[in-house]
């Protein structure tokens, strides 16, 4: 699998309570953490040295959620509680909501879903 399609990419993806994602295997060309989170909207940066697994992360070098790795600075910013999470990508036919939308929603009494 080379691609940079959500709606491709995340039926191989099995998400845990702790919030890590797992890959169910399914080859694919080039490194799977970065495939995931170009597709996602977090492409993750090159040439900047060490990724960094966010100290929250459960599952470590399984873990292919692109809101638990980032950089040295991320790491930091997590500890600090200011790092800010990517939100989910909007997929399918109808309104996908993220996680803001559904808080601003709630915020707002509108219920949704």
């Amino acid at each position: 699998m080379d691609t940079n399609s959500w709606s491709e990419v995340e039926p191989h993806i099995e998400r845990h309570k702790s919030g890590c994602w797992t890959w169910d295997a399914s080859p694919v060309e080039g490194n799977v953490y970065r495939i995931v989170a170009k597709a996602y909207g977090a492409p993750l940066p090159i040439g900047i040295g060490k990724l960094y697994r966010m100290p929250d992360c459960k599952f470590g070098m399984k873990c292919v959620n692109p809101n638990h790795i980032g950089t040295k600075e991320d790491y930091f910013l997590t500890l600090d509680g200011q790092r800010r999470d990517w939100p989910e990508p909007k997929t399918g036919n109808g309104i996908g909501l993220t996680k803001q939308d559904r808080e601003f929603l709630k915020k707002l009494k509108i219920a949704w879903d």
